[in-house]
């Protein structure tokens, strides 16, 4: 459902000083949206013309991209299959992992959480199933970055209309294909805000020069010669905390922050670490002029256990 809405915050851009754009893929038609959404329409695409009969792919239990690929295999008439790290959780599923049980995906549990083993599981589970199609974590391969780099035009053509011209779009990242698509995206524009990604997690030896190729091989796709390095790549560890999954104080402000000024609300994981990054920013005086924060969605994930605890002892202590 596209474009998804701009809307400008006046009450979280009174409370930081600045001007605060939201690009919302927060809201939409499949599965209570989220960016991943984006990369779906190409990866999937890719995957259906090819015959496909079975998407396979990976996350953590939470993952919003597992979620995301399980609705839209739902709707497409794919299985999906889902790699989990770690072991099933104590109780009855919860937050992404409910949505999972209810979109029909078939779940599996790798018994570890390093990133590299649950890739390879992926792999070999898509050498064994018949017609099956294999997705990164994320969604983040060069197909999927073509979603965002899309997605950045669609930015630029509302700017344009709203007569703003932010310097920056800030963001949250892990696998990289959001960043990618957008660093491809500006380059391919030639003008419009710069992206500057927050990574949350950590999940890949060298995430600058990942998201560089992947921009690339992207480019390549649409016939563009491009040659970006990791250092185009502008990824912030500021907020990373203890690595993907762990919450930080300064994330649990920024969806206090959000959701008391503008009704808005961000996701522990993902989101909130990204609008923690502007939130700093901003008070140090390190944001010159309007910005755009990409809501990337996880909404889902706000509800598993223990998080409501956290949010609610977090309010209590604002002035």
């Amino acid at each position: 459902m596209l474009p998804t809405p701009l809307e400008r915050a006046p009450r979280l851009s009174r409370e930081l000083g600045v001007e605060v754009w939201l690009k919302r893929d927060d809201v939409g038609s499949l599965g209570l949206a989220g960016n991943k959404v984006r990369k779906l329409e190409f990866t999937l695409g890719e995957a259906l013309g090819g015959g496909a009969k079975t998407v396979v792919t990976l996350g953590a239990p939470q993952s919003n991209h597992a979620r995301a690929t399980a609705s839209a295999a739902a709707r497409l008439g794919l299985q999906a299959v889902l790699v989990m790290g770690g072991k099933p959780p104590a109780g009855p599923p919860t937050g992404n992992l409910l949505l999972d049980a209810l979109f029909d995906a078939e779940i599996l549990y790798a018994g570890t959480e390093e990133w590299a083993q649950l890739a390879a599981t992926v792999d070999a589970l898509t050498q064994e199933r018949a017609n099956a199609y294999a997705l990164p974590a994320g969604g983040s391969s060069p197909v999927g970055a073509l979603g965002f780099a899309a997605a950045y035009a669609e930015l630029v053509s509302q700017l344009e209309s709203a007569r703003v011209q932010p310097r920056h779009v800030y963001h949250a990242s892990t696998s990289g294909g959001t960043h990618a698509g957008l660093m491809l995206g500006h380059a391919l524009a030639r003008a419009g805000p710069a992206p500057v990604g927050f990574d949350v997690g950590q999940i890949v030896p060298d995430a600058p020069g990942l998201t560089a190729w992947l921009a690339n091989e992207a480019g390549a796709l649409l016939g563009a010669d491009l040659s970006l390095t990791r250092h185009d790549a502008h990824l912030d560890l500021s907020q990373l905390g203890d690595g993907y999954g762990a919450f930080t104080h300064a994330g649990i402000e920024a969806i206090g922050l959000l959701a008391r000024t503008e009704g808005v609300v961000l996701d522990p994981v993902y989101s909130a670490k990204g609008m923690a990054g502007l939130i700093a920013d901003a008070r140090a005086g390190r944001i010159d002029g309007p910005v755009v924060f990409w809501h990337t969605g996880g909404g889902p994930s706000l509800f598993t256990a223990g998080w409501g605890e956290r949010l609610l002892s977090s309010a209590s202590r604002r002035p």
